[in-house]
């Protein structure tokens, strides 16, 4: 489950598909909230929670928030572009479990926000905290050698990735289906070179199977987690608690959290609601495919149609 503190952000990455939401949710979560939130939590035993945005470390009681859920037994990640106050990061790192760092190509900062993320980086690794890295292929940004070098550099042991999805507008650089082909031999090339490194993948949401080729699935399907064609509910809980199934499919929500008895009703709330999507937004020749609700839903349920 995911937690969006706020949607502001210190970067403008062409490719997010999360800063479009900031008109719809200008303010941080209030502390109201949070704690509705946190009680909640702790009374369905919920056992793993990610504070997000946005920029979450632009909250100013994001340390506080993180620590109450350690302190409750939750496995608590923080995904971040690693550009907070280092006093902050070492304060989160006493708490976290993971840190996800968006580690974005060097044309995307300025001098000084490459040496704020390098600092921060040799700082959060030296935490005890597990520091991952996060990549999004898109057309503009599919390249990888910079992100192969900071893998080295930091001795990272893990990389989630994925293909970038549409915003709330279809604004931001995200993969149409013309660019599947070039994405994923990018991300094919990426995930091989990881692998020779001892690095694990895995992929954040879902995509066509027949977009790739036979080989590409295979190597995949056995080297990269959660490499599959059909998606689940990521539970994202936005600043006023309501919760939508994913960003990109942002409209299908509901608009209280804790008006369920816990995540495993939530999951099985939005597999039901999306079934009548799954079907609709699947092109003729997905429907009629053999591996169809089997191995593949025929894309990302909030991408364009094929």
């Amino acid at each position: 489950m995911n937690l969006f503190v706020g949607y502001a952000c210190n970067l403008r990455c062409p490719y997010c598909f999360a800063g479009a939401l900031q008109t719809l949710y200008p303010h941080r979560i209030s502390e109201e909230n949070f704690e509705k939130f946190f009680a909640w939590c702790v009374r369905t035993g919920l056992s793993r929670l990610a504070f997000i945005g946005g920029e979450p470390t632009l909250h100013p009681r994001l340390a506080d928030m993180v620590e109450r859920a350690a302190e409750a037994r939750i496995a608590v990640s923080v995904f971040t572009n690693g550009l907070g106050r280092p006093a902050l990061m070492d304060r989160l790192g006493a708490s976290a479990a993971q840190f996800i760092v968006n580690y974005n190509p060097p044309e995307l900062l300025s001098s000084g926000e490459r040496r704020r993320l390098r600092d921060n980086l040799l700082l959060m690794g030296a935490s005890g905290a597990r520091l991952v890295f996060s990549k999004n292929f898109s057309p503009r940004y599919a390249d990888y050698a910079y992100l192969l070098e900071g893998i080295v550099t930091y001795e990272i042991p893990a990389v989630r990735y994925d293909i970038s999805r549409p915003d709330l507008l279809g604004s931001n650089d995200f993969a149409p289906p013309e660019a599947m082909s070039r994405l994923l031999a990018a991300v094919t090339a990426f995930v091989e070179r990881c692998a020779a490194l001892g690095v694990s993948t895995g992929m954040d949401c879902c995509l066509r199977m027949c977009d790739t080729e036979p080989e590409q699935r295979a190597f995949l399907e056995r080297v990269s987690a959660k490499f599959t064609g059909i998606c689940h509910p990521s539970l994202d809980v936005h600043p006023d608690l309501s919760v939508s199934y994913c960003l990109p499919l942002h409209d299908l929500r509901v608009p209280d959290v804790t008006a369920f008895s816990g995540e495993e009703a939530l999951r099985w709330h939005f597999a039901e609601a999306a079934r009548p999507i799954r079907e609709r937004n699947a092109a003729g020749e997905c429907r009629s495919c053999k591996d169809f609700m089997r191995r593949c839903q025929g894309g990302c349920l909030a991408g364009p149609r094929h």
